[in-house]
């Protein structure tokens, strides 16, 4: 026994914790920690229970050390970055992101402005024998979860073991609520408390948690070529947030892919092409020249409608509202004013899409995907449109993601204005709206649809083959950013790889699955 253990209790030593005054200690060693962490999650982890604590140790290091640190860092990273074949290869901006911040230390440290740190963090639980070990798993599970790697050290190392029981471990000791506030922390980590897990950071190799909820725009674009794992990442992603945020979940699947993760869920399949309704109905959230609109874009992806036409069958929609008249008056006051007009859309009131104005509006809630696979294709503006319109009216008691696959059927001239309308209006509903389509460029030809990707917080983008310089000033591009998105976003067997953008936040994120959700996703039987 040492001296210390002769004054107080004896302690009693164990290979993975020692036992003094009755209660058993132990410690987990932080080898590795996530560039920012929210201060709910630490505290969590690193104190609010009696038996966890944290103890941070920060001293400076020597000017001969830190300087062999700076000088072997900033040249091996450095050759890595000479090879101008490996341009494409996925740690290259990592690299060069390290290699800027170790010369901006670098010169810190030679005006002698800055000082180099050590820090270094353990984790002590303290609690009984016989549950000390499963306290301790559990520990090191949630901070796994935050990106902290911790090892478990043995305590037949005497001398680490008394250093640590007599409180000789030399330095400054912090609380580790202030330890943000004194280190500067870059920002390359997200982490909200009730996220999904999206999946990891390549620059920072920590886990991405995202709530789409805590943004002031809920909403997110999935752009990227076919086959490379757009469909999927979203199917999965979707599945995440179904289960971690209890959302309602609608699908408008135009190609009849959703099928099996629909199964899987639960979901109800509906197919519009035998179902009755009216789409004359008002939208009770719009105004009157909104309902105008709407209306009027419906009727323009069935009709051709000139100019004149178009002005009649506005007219006579406004005016119907404002007076809030039946269908039969909207009939008469186009017929008296232009049977041309009246004939062009007569099909609508007497002919094959009769049905689209003498049922009523069906209250899409809960868990649906409407599935229009056999629509042809000449008519799916109109259908999707359709969908989009009566998912809106319906009212839920729960957050709502709604999925719209193929969203470039959207960005017609005749649609696109009333897309951007809803997605205005989607917040109000509780209702996050989630784009895929095979390229950002498709987004970035008209007003409306550029509106669009600004009402998206959550941009994320797969391979893209053409990468012209509208998306590089939208996205603020450079060239290795650029090249990643031609040659190495997107599926490559086993994981796929994206350019991930959110409020103040971007990276290369890595997307992956288990065997059970692909499964799930895929519709394979398990066994």
């Amino acid at each position: 026994m040492n001296s210390y253990e002769r004054k107080s209790s004896p302690v009693i030593q164990k290979e993975w914790f020692f036992v003094k005054d009755g209660r058993a200690n132990s410690f987990l060693f932080a080898r590795d920690f996530p560039f920012e962490i929210d201060s709910r999650f630490k505290s969590k982890v690193s104190g609010e229970g009696w038996n966890v604590g944290q103890i941070i140790r920060v001293h400076p290091v020597d000017e001969g050390a830190a300087w062999d640190i700076i000088t072997r860092e900033f040249g091996k990273r450095s050759l890595r970055l000479t090879d101008h074949e490996r341009i494409n290869d996925k740690e290259v901006e990592s690299n060069k992101l390290t290699v800027q911040n170790i010369q901006n230390i670098k010169e810190e440290v030679a005006s002698g402005k800055s000082k180099l740190l050590k820090f270094s963090s353990a984790y002590f639980i303290q609690g009984e024998p016989n549950r000390l070990l499963e306290s301790k798993r559990e520990l090191l599970h949630q901070l796994r979860k935050i990106g902290v790697r911790a090892e478990n050290k043995r305590f037949t190392d005497a001398k680490i073991r008394n250093r640590i029981i007599e409180g000789r471990l030399e330095g400054l000791y912090l609380d580790p609520n202030s330890v943000s506030n004194l280190l500067p922390i870059n920002h390359g980590y997200l982490f909200h408390e009730s996220g999904t897990f999206y999946g990891t950071c390549e620059i920072s190799k920590a886990p991405i948690f995202l709530d789409r909820s805590r943004f002031p725009s809920s909403h997110q674009l999935v752009l990227g070529m076919t086959g490379f794992g757009k469909s999927f990442f979203v199917k999965a992603t979707m599945m995440r947030e179904k289960i971690t945020r209890s959302v309602n979940l609608k699908i408008i699947d135009p190609l009849g892919e959703y099928g099996s993760v629909a199964n899987s869920i639960g979901m109800t399949s509906m197919d519009l092409l035998n179902q009755e309704m009216n789409i004359f109905e008002r939208v009770e959230f719009l105004g009157i020249k909104e309902n105008v609109d709407r209306t009027l874009a419906l009727l323009l992806t069935l009709f051709d409608l000139d100019n004149e036409d178009s002005g009649i069958v506005d007219s006579g929609l406004t005016t119907m509202y404002e007076l809030n008249e039946n269908l039969e008056f909207f009939k008469s006051f186009v017929k008296s004013h232009s049977s041309e007009t009246y004939n062009k859309i007569s099909p609508i009131f007497d002919g094959s899409l009769k049905k689209f104005c003498t049922g009523r509006n069906p209250n899409l809630t809960g868990d649906l995907r409407i599935n229009l696979k056999n629509v042809p294709k000449k008519l799916l503006p109109f259908y999707m449109l359709l969908s989009l319109d009566l998912l809106m009216r319906s009212e839920e008691g729960f957050p709502v993601n709604l999925v719209i696959d193929e969203a470039h059927y959207l960005l017609q001239d005749n649609v696109v204005t009333s897309v951007e309308r809803y997605i205005r209006h989607a917040r109000h509903s509780n209702m996050s709206m989630i784009f895929i389509s095979q390229s950002a460029n498709d987004f970035l030809k008209k007003g409306p649809s550029i509106t669009i990707m600004e009402n998206c917080s959550i941009h994320i983008l797969f391979r893209h083959q053409i990468v012209t310089e509208e998306m590089i000033k939208f996205y603020s591009l450079d060239e290795g950013l650029s090249n990643f998105l031609k040659v190495g976003a997107g599926f490559n067997g086993e994981f796929s790889t994206a350019l991930f953008f959110s409020p103040g936040f971007m990276t290369i994120l890595k997307f992956q699955s288990n065997k059970e959700e692909i499964e799930r996703i895929d519709g394979i039987p398990k066994g």
